[in-house]
């Protein structure tokens, strides 16, 4: 039985101690040993300046899905994406959901936007301020971001954001001129109160980065409107502490889309507090079509810290590769940690991948939920690295884990256990019915959420090469591709 501790976050406006470090090795695929601390809190800084970045690195992806990527820099992922034209399952045509993949192309304002080329380090920290030769910027001003290397020297962001726009017709946009050829060496914010703005086409490196207390590579405080797309989130899987590639503070009308997040933290071990995508607070999140991988811990934590950052409301993952995140036990693809006044309430999370994850692929700790739908979605061998017994493709972390929860329509293949026990979830609301099952279900009553199971292989296409569809008719209304 896993009990997790209520793990404190820092918000410090930190200028903190920074260095710029070489790269001495690329980050591998490969799971590293890290001490067991479990849990599903974590820490992460607001939006602050501070640090210096540096090093060698950088990379998109585009059409994604591989189990495993190369060295460091993220350069374009391997696997398959999310079906091929013209193909035909067992249940009928592929490719009718698209998971985790997109098209980038040349960065360009929208047309009624008033444009402004940026082309150094310091004009691009002038117009993400709204400061200097930017200070008179109309609200709906665009700022296309030529391709080159801007490179954070010092404690002064690159990007942070202190102006918005004046709706969702009137952003304030920031787009590179290609996803690949832009690549800021550094970290960004996006200011509280700053709303309607939208961060496309570029690619965020903190390969070599180092910096005195907790941070993110993006954080997104109270605002509305924030749109991120086609934005690459890497690294060297040593660098990061106690916070995400992305994080949400209390933003309202937030979407992070077709992008890559990943190498996140300290992979070799300590970093169990390094996540891809952290949410804090906030109401009407989305995640959509992202991959997220190879990140330290978690590639999705919620954490509400009893209600110390706020609640969470109205948050949508969707269509998105989950994978290979985690290098020790108690690392997921995916955590909930809702407990106290801190809320989590009208989650979907549907359509995605989530397989090869450290510990299990969704984990929920504590009580405090309301309407939380898990449906359609496939699971596929989590749990499989880890030393803990309850390793699992969902996961209760104890008694009194999980309330007001359903999962329906999924496929659970089980690298080791389909779920470790209900406990006591079953009173709370929180049931496994009608779902595709693959491997250990509990006896008695540890099982007794678990009901209508339909048992069945999956007979996915390609597993080893991280193609999830069924081969299998009788499963075909089932899992991540189901209609």
């Amino acid at each position: 039985m896993k009990h997790a501790p209520r793990l404190h976050r820092m918000r410090l406006v930190l200028v903190g101690t920074a260095s710029i470090t070489l790269l001495l090795s690329a980050c591998s695929s490969s799971r590293s040993p890290g001490a067991t601390n479990g849990g599903a809190g974590g820490t992460a800084s607001g939006g602050t300046d501070g640090g210096s970045v540096g090093g060698a690195g950088g990379g998109t992806a585009s059409g994604t899905g591989g189990a495993t990527s190369g060295g460091s820099g993220g350069a374009t992922s391997g696997g398959t994406d999310g079906g091929s034209a013209g193909s035909t399952d067992a249940g009928g045509a592929w490719g009718a959901i698209a998971i985790a993949v997109w098209t980038d192309g040349p960065g360009a304002c929208p047309p009624s936007a008033t444009k402004f080329d940026v082309t150094t380090v310091a004009d691009l920290q002038n117009a993400s301020r709204g400061e200097g030769s930017h200070a008179a910027d109309p609200a709906d001003a665009c700022y296309l971001i030529h391709d080159g290397s801007y490179v954070q020297s010092g404690s002064t962001l690159p990007v942070y954001v202190k102006k918005g726009g004046t709706s969702a017709a009137a952003r304030r946009v920031f787009i590179g001129q290609s996803r690949a050829g832009v690549v800021i060496r550094g970290r960004a914010t996006l200011d509280a109160g700053v709303s309607h703005v939208r961060l496309s086409n570029m690619t965020f490196d903190l390969t070599g980065y180092s910096q005195s207390g907790s941070f993110n590579t993006l954080t997104l405080l109270a605002g509305s409107d924030q749109r991120i797309d086609h934005v690459t989130f890497t690294g060297d899987c040593a660098t990061g502490l106690a916070g995400g590639a992305v994080e949400v503070d209390g933003g309202k009308d937030v979407a992070v889309e077709d992008s890559l997040i990943e190498k996140f933290g300290h992979c070799a071990g300590g970093g169990h507090l390094d996540h891809g995508v952290y949410l804090a607070s906030g109401d009407g999140i989305v995640i959509r079509n992202n991959e997220i991988r190879l990140n330290s811990s978690r590639g999705i934590q919620f954490n509400t810290e009893q209600g110390t950052f706020g609640m969470l409301a109205n948050v949508l993952i969707e269509r998105n590769r989950i994978h290979d995140n985690g290098h020790a036990d108690y690392e997921d693809g995916i955590v909930l940690n809702g407990g106290g006044t801190g809320t989590i309430s009208n989650v979907t999370i549907t359509h995605n991948l989530i397989y090869g994850n450290y510990y299990s692929g969704l984990r929920m700790v504590d009580v405090a939920y309301t309407n939380v739908v898990i449906i359609s979605n496939t699971f596929f061998g989590n749990g499989a690295a880890a030393a803990a017994p309850g390793k699992s493709e969902l996961n209760l972390d104890s008694s009194g884990s999980g309330a007001n929860t359903s999962a329906t329509r999924n496929i659970l293949a089980a690298g080791t256990q389909v779920l470790n026990s209900c406990y006591d979830a079953l009173r709370r609301k929180y049931t496994l019915v009608d779902n595709v099952v693959q491997g250990t279900v509990p006896a008695g009553t540890a099982g007794n959420c678990i009901s209508q199971s339909v048992v069945q292989a999956p007979m996915f296409v390609g597993p080893a090469a991280a193609d999830f569809h069924t081969q299998n008719a009788a499963v075909s209304g089932y899992g991540a591709y189901a209609p």
